[in-house]
């Protein structure tokens, strides 16, 4: 079992989730939680797209004295748009703390997101994204998620390993008992026999799309915050620090900020 050795983000994860499950722990402090990183600087959470969730995790960290970074203010009618929420607050030790908040990840569907809010399972205590959504939610742009794709596949099931994995040496491994029927680049030229070089191009090919994709998205949601960054960027640091914060915020948002982003329909951004 992945260790729940106590760092702020899993306490934070825990308070979040006190009466019911609206937070779940994702990204680089989930990459944690299953051993496969040692630290992240920043906590990010997967949240339910209620008022009565956001009022929560807002009471949480305005007892942390948090206030709010530049970005959407953490209300279900951005989230819904695809916008993410950021703050910061200083610990015990005077380390600072980012939490970053979000609704609607690019590549996880409604069913997926929605499975995220069921039972617990006893397994992911506290509430953490499973491998497979972790895997999709890591094909971003940065060159520095693909070496920890790889890493997180090696969890999943074979079938389900070669379709996901970053890593050719596992593609060329697996693909006689698991790779029939895969309509995988990478796969493919495994099967052909092409060698590995052609697996490595595939996989190259691969990766730069999905970076590709990700780059036009983060872009689309950057160039719709113009007008309200700069609105921001006015306010003193303290005018943004909650519960008080919030209000400030989420007048310039109804002002500045679209609800949705022309051609988007989800986003972490």
């Amino acid at each position: 079992m992945p260790s729940t050795s106590k760092n702020i983000f899993f306490e934070l994860t825990e308070a979040f989730n006190a009466s019911e499950r609206i937070a779940v722990l994702a990204s680089g402090q989930a990459v944690v939680w299953y051993r496969l990183a040692m630290m992240s600087k920043d906590g990010d959470w997967i949240v339910s797209e209620t008022d009565a969730a956001c009022r929560k995790i807002r009471d949480v960290l305005a007892e942390r004295g948090a206030r709010y970074r530049a970005g959407a203010p953490l209300d279900p009618r951005w989230l819904a748009g695809g916008w993410s929420s950021h703050f910061e607050f200083k610990d015990a030790s005077g380390r600072r703390v980012r939490c970053d908040f979000f609704s609607r990840p690019p590549r996880l569907s409604p069913e997926v997101l929605a499975e995220l809010f069921a039972e617990p399972e006893p397994e992911r205590d506290p509430p953490v994204v499973d491998v497979e959504s972790l895997i999709l939610m890591k094909q971003t742009q940065r060159a520095k998620d693909y070496p920890v794709i790889g890493e997180l596949a090696r969890r999943l099931p074979p079938q389900r390993e070669i379709e996901l994995t970053t890593d050719p040496d596992r593609i060329l491994d697996l693909v006689s008992e698991h790779g029939a029927g895969s309509q995988r680049p990478a796969v493919r030229a495994a099967a052909d026999g092409r060698g590995r070089l052609a697996v490595v191009v595939a996989l190259a090919e691969e990766i730069d799309r999905l970076q590709q994709q990700d780059r036009k998205r983060v872009e689309r949601y950057e160039r719709a915050t113009t007008a309200y960054r700069d609105a921001v960027r006015r306010l003193e640091r303290e005018d943004l620090r909650l519960p008080e914060g919030h209000e400030r915020l989420r007048d310039l948002a109804v002002r500045w900020l679209p609800v949705t982003v022309a051609g988007e329909g989800s986003a972490d951004r």
